[in-house]
């Protein structure tokens, strides 16, 4: 084709170029530019705040110890000194600013009254403590002495120092009704029995032979000799066995002595 008007150009290629990409026609929807999102004022002096920069870049952070944070971080900087609502320790603004002046002394002035109710209440008591303490000693003292003395008059040993050695009473001048009372009659109707036996050999042996008193000149008073005394009740009976006794022994030391022969 020689002679044709339209000759077709003939491309020459080399092994190293590599192949002609095909170009596709741009769709309606995609653009040419690269289009960037304007940032807002707040952003833009955010990038230039180094707080919220270095506040950003904790947020970022990886690891648990950014977890955490992450997790426990408050919203706002007065999370750091107010509590949330839902804590234990938040308190409203009213109540922290409290305008009513009025009320505010009178619960001073009730305060302090009470303090001062409390504080001799508290003294009241501690004295009527004191005082039962005191109550509660001097009757356990009383009742120690009480016990002292039951004690005493049960041993009646301080009683021994106002008794008598005797069985005698000197109010009433008479024996004791026991067995000492008796042991003591009996030695004294001896005693008697026994001046009046000598009081009876001297008149009749130491006298005059005149036949009349030669101090007062009457007649001589004779002495009627006493009879001799005798044990009675239980006295009698102790030495009626103490008898019995005694030649029971004698007997038996005859006995003994006449075996040995």
């Amino acid at each position: 084709m020689e002679g044709s008007p339209h000759r077709t150009p003939k491309v020459y290629t080399s092994p190293a170029t590599p192949p002609a990409q095909p170009i596709l026609a741009a769709s309606p929807t995609s653009s040419p530019f690269r289009n960037i999102k304007p940032k807002t004022r707040q952003e833009r002096a955010a990038l230039r705040d180094k707080v919220a920069l270095e506040k950003d870049r904790l947020m970022k952070r990886t690891g648990l110890a950014a977890k955490m944070y992450r997790e426990n971080a408050p919203d706002t900087s007065d999370g750091l000194v107010v509590p949330r609502p839902d804590a234990a320790g938040f308190m409203a603004d009213s109540d922290r600013f409290h305008t009513d002046v009025a009320g505010e002394d009178k619960l001073r002035r009730d305060a302090k009254i009470k303090q001062d109710y409390l504080r001799r209440e508290h003294t009241r008591l501690e004295r009527a403590k004191a005082e039962e303490q005191r109550w509660a000693r001097i009757q356990q003292e009383k009742a120690n002495e009480e016990a002292n003395w039951l004690a005493e008059r049960q041993a009646g040993i301080k009683a021994k120092r106002n008794a008598s050695s005797v069985p005698f009473d000197m109010v009433t001048l008479q024996y004791h009704d026991s067995l000492d009372g008796e042991r003591l009659r009996y030695h004294d109707d001896k005693v008697r029995y026994r001046a009046a036996v000598r009081s009876s050999n001297l008149l009749k042996n130491g006298g005059s032979r005149a036949g009349y008193d030669i101090l007062t000149g009457g007649d001589v008073r004779g002495l009627q000799k006493p009879s001799y005394p005798q044990a009675s009740g239980a006295l009698a009976e102790e030495m009626a066995e103490a008898r019995r006794r005694a030649l029971a022994d004698e007997e038996a030391r005859l006995a003994a002595r006449t075996s040995n022969y």
